[in-house]
């Protein structure tokens, strides 16, 4: 990961802090008579104009930030081997003429769509998550409403320039509440497009975030729609869908002239200085409003200030600056740091509240954050690495574990062993009592695995009713004995399922690594599943170790 190094220089900001205070504080002094006050009128409406281009700046420059945390995450979301995986199965089945693909794609289908909720799950603002095709068509969704779903015109557009498609809903959207989507490309081992992962979410956290910009009761943001209606608004007594201005030559007055302040009469018939700054990629857009009269009360006043007072003032705000600058840049630098951590990877960051004004506010939020950056670290790290159904490791970790395994012992000759299990006629399982009962027989085997294996070993399912174990620091004798545990329990254990009670025997290959042999992945695993291979060959419910010589030592069973 690219390391973030920024030197922050306070002392240069301070100064400039300063120095702009004294300026402000000095241009009174040196304007006479009506001279003064013009230029100060001047001064003045130049700082209300650039507080409310700064404030609607960042207004847009926060609210984009969020859109591209919102895309983000549904990237993450769509490099997940559960939606790449089974997309390329599904196109794969899709694609073929077995007899059984109708069931083996609703299984797929079925895998995503519980996959999406689980995602959807976690985030309250994702109306829908949605996998759709290489031509925009439904393939699973997160929601059991089928509700339609339309692309804009320009999707395959945005998708091939930017990677990502952000746009805003029709009238099919799921709630009345204004929402948008965000959908980033699924890519195949090839690096083709092979589909889209979609979702539909509210504007709840911009909402939320238009309520902490507008920290002030002088200052109003409104979410504005394509046609001027208001979508949200930090104004408590707005109306949702109403129009942002009652005169089309005011609304036409904002659109025209993009973050350009302009003074115009309100819907409440005051008279307001706003700006209006559009959001990338969506006809949306924020607009900020400031009473007129609040924004320039300091011009009627200023024609009561003397010569004397001014020369007091001077010291006073050159003193105050002083220490509002401290005041600001010392907890900023701190935020800052700490961001640059977290951009670095660390997440074991906690930054201390010294002040209960807004950078306080910022800092608490920013812990929570992190927090909530850990918990989904945690999240993807076990989604990633563990067997929805079971509970055990999935193929890819074993994999690396095993890998893991061959490089210890080329370079250390620690001895491991593999067993590879297969359940005896797991088929005629999912014939006769249904797939919820092979799903039941698969979990009961994993409990058996967790109660007779050390916690060293590794279990995981290698696909669908086939596991492998790797057990840690063992040779062929005890290799067989685990195994042979491993048979007996699964033999002596059973499901009911309707009140009928489903027996369960287990055939296990076993190889282990050798001193005289150098092995990689496949060819250890390709000795257990010959050993695997004989054991079902010789009536299933055994347990055979491979050897290069014989592969006698198998348990006493009865063939079933």
């Amino acid at each position: 990961m690219e390391e973030f190094d920024h030197k922050i220089t306070t002392f240069g900001i301070r100064n400039r802090i300063l120095v702009f205070t004294l300026i402000v504080t000095l241009v009174p002094l040196l304007g006479l008579g009506w001279a003064f006050y013009t230029q100060t009128k001047k001064l003045l409406q130049d700082k209300v104009e650039l507080e409310l281009h700064n404030i609607s700046h960042f207004a847009q420059r926060e609210a984009e930030l969020w859109f591209k945390e919102s895309a983000f995450n549904v990237r993450v979301f769509s490099n997940s081997f559960v939606i790449s995986e089974n997309l390329e199965h599904f196109i794969t089945l899709t694609q073929s003429d077995d007899s059984l693909n109708s069931f083996k794609i609703a299984t797929t289908v079925g895998v995503i769509s519980e996959y999406l909720m689980l995602v959807q799950s976690q985030f309250q603002e994702y109306q829908r998550l949605l996998l759709l095709d290489d031509a925009g068509k439904i393939i699973a969704q997160s929601t059991q409403t089928q509700n339609d779903f339309t692309l804009p015109d320009d999707w395959k557009e945005q998708i091939t320039q930017n990677k990502m498609l952000i746009g805003e809903l029709g009238d099919n959207r799921l709630s009345n509440k204004a929402s948008f989507i965000i959908a980033t490309p699924i890519f195949s081992g090839k690096q083709e497009i092979i589909g889209l992962l979609a979702v539909e979410s509210s504007i709840t956290g911009l909402e939320s975030l238009m309520q902490t910009v507008a920290h002030s009761e002088s200052i109003q943001l409104s979410l504005l729609g394509k046609n001027g209606s208001i979508l949200s608004s930090s104004s408590q007594g707005y109306t949702p869908g109403t129009p942002a201005h009652s005169g089309a030559e005011s609304l036409a007055k904002l659109y025209n002239n993009p973050m350009r302040p302009a003074t115009y009469i309100s819907n409440q018939g005051a008279k307001v200085i706003g700006i209006f700054s559009p959001l990338p990629r969506l006809s949306w857009g924020i607009m900020m409003e400031k009473s007129y009269d609040l924004a320039f009360a300091e011009v009627m006043d200023l024609k009561n200030i003397t010569l004397t007072i001014i020369a007091i003032l001077l010291s006073i705000v050159a003193i105050a600056a002083f220490f509002l600058s401290y005041s600001i840049l010392s907890p900023l630098k701190t935020l800052i740091n700490g961001a640059i951590r977290v951009a670095n990877g660390d997440l074991n960051v906690k930054l201390p509240i010294k002040q209960r004004d807004e950078l306080g506010v910022t800092i608490s939020v920013f812990n929570d954050m992190v927090i909530r950056l850990q918990k989904t670290r945690k999240q993807l790290e076990k989604l990633a690495t563990v067997d929805s159904l079971t509970g055990l490791f999935n193929r890819k970790y074993l994999m690396e574990s095993l890998a893991l395994h061959v490089k210890r012992f080329t370079r250390h000759q620690t001895p491991f062993s593999i067993l590879m299990a297969d359940l005896d006629h797991f088929k005629k399982v999912n014939d006769r009592y249904g797939h919820l009962a092979g799903d039941a027989v698969l979990v009961k085997i994993a409990d058996v695995f967790n109660d007779t294996l050390r916690s060293i070993d590794i279990s995981g399912r290698y696909g669908g009713e086939e596991f492998l174990i790797i057990l840690e620091n063992t040779q062929e004798q005890e290799a067989w004995q685990t195994a042979e545990r491993i048979r007996q329990a699964v033999e002596d254990s059973s499901v009911t399922m309707a009140g009928e009670i489903i027996k369960i025997t287990i055939s296990i290959g076993i190889a282990t690594s050798s001193n005289k042999i150098m092995m990689n992945n496949g060819q250890l695993i390709g000795l257990a599943d010959k050993a695997l291979y004989e054991a079902k060959q010789n009536g299933r419910n055994r347990t055979v170790l491979y050897n290069s010589t014989s592969t006698d030592k198998t348990n006493a069973a009865k063939p079933q």
